[in-house]
């Protein structure tokens, strides 16, 4: 059990999974209708495109079922273990029953505020497009320069 906790740790972001294969590791900070608003330490903060999601693996899951698990052998410690804890010497029997139902506890409440709060913030659609999407160029466009256009010689000498 301490294995998944640590394994779960206390990250908070999340993993999300591309259709092209690749996959992302960041804390979800809001979204617009078409893109998900993102940060993480390598990239700073930047956008992804809702459409080019495939999967998201919130963060804070893994935390919550372990500290549940973790809650319920405290739990179970307390209900049916020696829990007299009026005794001096009877403080480590204490601390063993006691200890499991708190840690769980911690746990799992922080692991479902980390797994709502990223769930609400890939959810909101209410900040503007970051980029708007530019039409496509028009086919009877001309391709090359405009007549008369030259475009200067960098290497030329400045003075005529």
């Amino acid at each position: 059990m301490p294995l998944s906790l640590t394994l779960g740790g206390c990250s908070t972001s999340a993993r999300l999974d591309t259709k092209y294969g690749g996959s992302v590791d960041a804390h979800i900070v809001g979204g617009s209708p078409g893109s998900v608003y993102l940060a993480n330490k390598q990239k700073g903060k930047f956008t992804l495109r809702r459409d080019d999601i495939s999967d998201v693996d919130y963060p804070g899951n893994v935390l919550a079922l372990g500290g549940v698990a973790l809650l319920g052998v405290g739990a179970y410690r307390l209900w049916f273990g020696d829990t007299s804890c009026a005794s001096p010497g009877g403080a480590g029997i204490c601390a063993a029953n006691v200890v499991p139902a708190i840690v769980g506890l911690l746990a799992a409440a922080w692991g479902t505020y980390s797994y709502f709060r990223a769930r609400h913030a890939f959810d909101d659609t209410s900040r503007p497009e970051p980029d708007q999407v530019m039409r496509p160029r028009p086919s009877h466009a001309p391709s090359g320069p405009m007549p008369g256009w030259r475009k200067p010689d960098p290497f030329a000498d400045p003075r005529p």
